[in-house]
């Protein structure tokens, strides 16, 4: 139950100690629970990355398998990788 508004004195601001919501006005307490967590989302985008460095392998041929190594890395199927070594 995520308590935005106090069931006893209708306040909204809140502070959190020792794993309770306590009233700033009239001090009351609710036990956070994982329903009051707000969750983040978060991804991860690498095709910038492996398109970086697919670039750099054919900027610089002498290190080429090593960025190439490093495509592989984080996409073990990329076949444009794969010339390089």
């Amino acid at each position: 139950m995520k308590i935005e508004i106090c069931e006893r004195c209708g306040g909204g601001e809140f502070v959190a100690v020792d794993g309770y919501r306590i009233c700033q006005y009239c001090n009351t307490k609710y036990l956070i629970t994982p329903e009051d967590v707000i969750q983040k989302e978060s991804s991860i985008a690498l095709d910038k990355d492996i398109k970086m460095l697919l670039q750099k392998c054919q900027d610089d041929p002498a290190n080429a398998r090593r960025y190439a190594s490093l495509v592989l890395d984080m996409d073990p199927g990329n076949i444009d990788a794969l010339k390089y070594f």
